[in-house]
């Protein structure tokens, strides 16, 4: 078996075929793992979601514009006839103020009336633009960590399905239950596989509604708590199996894997506490009319089903 330190992300399909040829895997499990861990980058929700900030600023643009304009109306030299002011009698008389000192306070006040609000909006937007780039980050790194443990779900499997090989071939000729403990093993690597593939369906599918849609955030997080419980399940059915318990291989996934379940615990946290800083600033005034005017949409928060709340136990040392 090769080393773990060996393993290529993105080979996987290699190694799904090496197992098939080997007849480690039915060809149906075979389809099933390799589409269940084909990567799917971070950034394609990501890129999505930000391609519609380009729109957001066509309104600020044609303000802008329009207070050009405005200010070129009112400084312009129209098409009546051009006046000469008379400076003397405008300084000489008490209180008087020339006609080029009255035209300079309109454009100010204009200016004040219409470029302040429009840098307080360009304040604000950017402000909840900021926001938002965090709830991007967060759930790219979520992501990352799912396709993570996704990686390294196929050396899991072969690992352990070398193992009922090997038990097969060797050990024809041992007691009814050790053959029926290696069904069980066998049972849950195919349920491995299966929700493996189903978490994957739901993460490819809609990508860019998922962190602004909670019943699809939610299945996505019912589809992953499945995963790490099945892989709980494995580990808890190599128990009975101390040679492929104490293999250095498998000790190492089994740590891996322990290690990627915790940072998906942490990046989700992470990821609720920034759609938290987001969605309850675009709930308050004077960002809830930017956001309005924006098309900002609400983010979705990782929830769970009470029996789901507690993060799957993977260490059984």
């Amino acid at each position: 078996m090769a080393n773990l330190n060996e393993i290529d992300p993105n080979g996987h399909a290699e190694r799904i075929g090496r197992m098939e040829r080997d007849g480690l895997l039915t060809a149906s499990q075979a389809a099933q793992l390799r589409e269940s861990v084909q990567p799917r980058g971070a950034e394609d929700i990501t890129t999505s979601l930000r391609a519609r900030w380009p729109a957001r600023w066509i309104g600020v643009f044609l303000v802008a514009i329009a207070v050009v304009a405005l200010g070129a109306a009112l400084t312009g030299s129209g098409g009546g006839p051009t006046t000469v002011q008379d400076v003397s009698s405008a300084l000489n008389q008490p209180g008087g103020v020339g006609e080029m000192n009255a035209t300079v306070s309109k454009l100010i006040a204009v200016a004040i009336l219409l470029i302040v609000p429009l840098l307080l909006w360009a304040v604000l937007h950017n402000s909840l633009v900021a926001k938002e780039e965090n709830v991007f980050e967060a759930w790219a790194q979520t992501e990352s960590n799912f396709q993570r443990r996704a990686d390294l779900v196929p050396a899991l499997v072969e690992s352990v399905t070398r193992f009922i090989q090997h038990e097969s071939e060797t050990l024809t000729d041992i007691a009814q239950e050790r053959s029926q403990a290696t069904g069980r093993l066998a049972q849950a690597v195919d349920e491995l596989i299966n929700t493996q593939k189903q978490a994957a369906e739901v993460l490819r599918a809609n990508p860019e509604l998922l962190i602004e849609n909670q019943e699809k955030l939610a299945q996505l997080f019912a589809g992953q708590t499945s995963v790490g419980r099945s892989v709980g399940n494995l580990f808890a059915v190599v128990e009975a199996y101390p040679d492929l318990r104490s293999a250095d291989q498998f000790l190492e996934l089994q740590a891996q894997l322990e290690g990627t379940e915790n940072r998906i615990n942490v990046a989700r946290q992470r990821f609720n506490d920034a759609v938290g800083d987001f969605n309850g600033t675009m709930r308050k005034l004077p960002w809830s009319l930017v956001a309005s005017a924006g098309r900002f949409q609400r983010k979705a928060y990782f929830q769970s089903e009470e029996d789901a709340r507690r993060a799957p136990d993977i260490n059984f040392n």
